[in-house]
């Protein structure tokens, strides 16, 4: 089987929007949009993920961030544990992408709407009940 343990944060604004990575030229799954983020490395917290990948990912050095939870997928052939973070994203200018096709906030509704993976509007919804 496939199996993929991840870290991804959610930076929301002060509107409550989430800032979604463009992902159409990177998909691995479909997904045109998705979290930031990416694979846990072996002896690697999912903690220390998140921050290492967001630095990769954006250049940027995630300080303070709070668990969302965590979010299993499985079957057969293909699986993926998804550790999940939000924090508050001080200021849009402090990102710099590297990876991807750009960023965009949306409301959740708006973010309900995108093609993502799966998981990910699972993830909304742990978002929105918070």
């Amino acid at each position: 089987m496939n199996f993929r343990r991840v870290a991804v944060i959610l930076f929301t604004d002060l509107d409550g929007r989430v800032l979604m990575q463009d992902r159409r030229s990177i998909s691995k799954l479909g997904e045109e949009w998705g979290f930031f983020g990416g694979g846990i490395e072996e002896g690697e917290t999912p903690e220390q993920a998140v921050v290492r990948e967001i630095k990769e990912e954006l250049g940027y050095t995630v300080e303070s961030f709070k668990p969302l939870g965590v979010f299993r997928f499985e079957t057969p052939e293909f699986g993926r544990e998804i550790h999940a973070y939000t924090t508050q994203l001080p200021s849009v200018a402090a990102l710099k992408v590297r990876e991807g096709d750009g960023m965009a906030f949306f409301s959740i509704e708006e973010a309900y709407r995108l093609k993502l993976f799966g998981l990910d509007w699972v993830i909304l919804d742990a978002l929105r009940r918070r």
